[in-house]
């Protein structure tokens, strides 16, 4: 059977970006994020961005807010809580976060393993983040 001819046009082109491709952010005690699809990377053509984090044993960030982008996330290994004031939300790999826009959370890692991460933000950049 033939193939037909699409009537939609490419806007782009696919962009590959490696593993250490993006911008590196120190979190402190051995933990860190790498900013990998952004604005940046890809020269402003995308809607959204992507990065992964590796978070230590006994890491316990500041809780944040991303003022203007919720933020998804991806747990490929570790396990840990999101926190949320004093309230702890658990996960483990294999689980999948949905944080809403505005809502301060940290990241705690009490496990005995590194927590990583792939996170993805509805923006093209890294969104405006204050402390919560």
């Amino acid at each position: 059977m033939p193939m037909k001819k699409s009537s939609t046009r490419s806007k782009g082109t696919i962009k590959v970006v490696t593993f250490e491709g993006g911008q590196k952010v120190n979190l402190g005690k051995g933990s860190f994020s790498n900013l990998i699809l952004t604005s940046a990377t890809l020269k402003g053509s995308n809607k959204n961005m992507m990065g992964y984090s590796v978070f230590t044993p006994g890491m316990d960030t500041k809780q944040k807010i991303h003022v203007n982008a919720e933020e998804l996330a991806y747990v490929i290994s570790g396990s840990g809580s999101i926190t949320v004031g004093n309230k702890l939300f658990p996960f483990r790999a294999g689980d999948s976060l949905h944080i809403p826009s505005g809502l301060p959370h940290g990241v705690r890692n009490d496990g005995k393993q590194n927590v990583v991460m792939v996170f993805f933000f509805s923006s093209k950049a890294y969104p405006k983040t204050i402390d919560g």
